[in-house]
């Protein structure tokens, strides 16, 4: 990715985390008709397309270049998710750009390696299943006591499994039973009407489920929405937490508010950093030492694919990119700021017996 393809990147963002049935339809029919080609980025709190060139489509908001990109970066290191740092959200942006152009890959490997680099030096002690934390601070309420969990995906996971740390015994309702098991007891959604109380019912459900009339799910102290579009034909109240609520909360925090701003501002520094180096092409020896290990990389990853099939091909990328930038740091740091001779000898230097 070169500075010229940079000016041109382009994001076009909805914020859904609010979105009803109908809202969410609009934006997904805007995606598949104006961004065909584009990336697009979908997870509970959002909708963006990312791609080269103007468009004129109805996205409340749309983003170029270096904002576009920063944006990136800040989606997948999750400075943009409501728990701060939530890492699922990088396995998310992974996969939308899995099977873009090589000119889109390129700015998200960009974007992935700025937030990884920020992650390096972060202390992130949340993950999405923390909604469940904020859910109750919302609604003044205790933990402990009957957790029933709409949804046996990742999300849904993730709050059982905190439910569990938090004391609550848990019951996972779903087409069909979870691979691995998990939580207290299963039941399948069709008899969620016929069970009885609980004190908190947590929504976890796809996209796909649709809205679903209060009247139809077992009475509780605590409704918890976490769907997009909303799983629950409710307005929010003491009683109803849905995550637009959590953000509005967080945004009346001081503290919360300001560790945002200064890690964004971090982020946009190591981001900074490098769309630096675009200009080590490999015509410099820098460069050109940076394509060499690239490529060996690639080989070896290759090869690794085929002995490892069972091991996700993100994990493998991820873990052989990692160890390569942290061997490679501090020699290319060093050598950075040398004079093409002076970089020549360095790598003399580094190589010799």
């Amino acid at each position: 990715m070169n500075r010229e393809s940079l000016e041109q990147l382009r994001c076009c963002a909805w914020r859904t985390v609010s979105y009803r049935a109908a809202e969410m339809a609009a934006a997904r029919a805007s995606i598949g008709g104006d961004h065909d080609g584009d990336a697009v980025v979908t997870s509970c709190q959002r909708l963006e397309a990312y791609g080269f060139g103007p468009c004129d489509c109805a996205a409340p908001e749309r983003l170029t270049g270096h904002a576009a990109l920063e944006r990136l970066a800040a989606v997948t290191a999750g400075l943009e998710s409501v728990v701060l740092g939530e890492d699922q959200i990088t396995g998310q942006v992974r996969s939308a750009f899995a099977a873009a152009s090589n000119e889109l890959r390129a700015a998200s490997d960009i974007a992935i390696a700025t937030a990884r680099a920020l992650r390096a030096e972060t202390r992130f002690e949340s993950h999405a299943g923390h909604l469940l934390d904020k859910a109750l601070r919302l609604s003044t309420m205790q933990p402990g006591g009957l957790l029933l969990v709409l949804g046996a995906g990742a999300m849904g996971r993730l709050i059982a499994e905190r439910g569990h740390e938090l004391g609550f015994r848990v019951t996972v309702a779903a087409r069909r039973p979870p691979e691995p098991p998990f939580g207290d007891e299963f039941v399948e959604l069709g008899r969620v009407p016929g069970l009885p109380r609980f004190d908190v019912v947590v929504g976890c459900l796809g996209s796909g489920a649709g809205e679903i009339a209060p009247r139809v799910l077992p009475a509780c102290r605590l409704l918890v929405d976490l769907g997009t579009p909303r799983n629950f034909n409710v307005p929010s109240s003491p009683g109803v937490v849905a995550i637009a609520d959590m953000l509005d909360e967080e945004a009346t925090r001081p503290h919360a508010t300001a560790r945002r701003r200064k890690l964004r501002a971090r982020l946009g520094e190591i981001l900074d950093q490098r769309l630096a180096r675009l200009g080590e092409n490999s015509r410099s020896p820098l460069g050109a030492f940076r394509a060499e290990v690239e490529a060996i990389r690639q080989q070896e990853l290759e090869r690794a694919r085929k002995l490892h099939p069972q091991v996700p091909a993100e994990v493998l990328d991820a873990v052989t990119r990692s160890l390569i930038d942290k061997v490679f740091h501090r020699p290319t740091a060093r050598i950075r700021g040398l004079s093409d001779e002076q970089r020549a000898r360095e790598f003399t230097s580094y190589f010799e017996s």
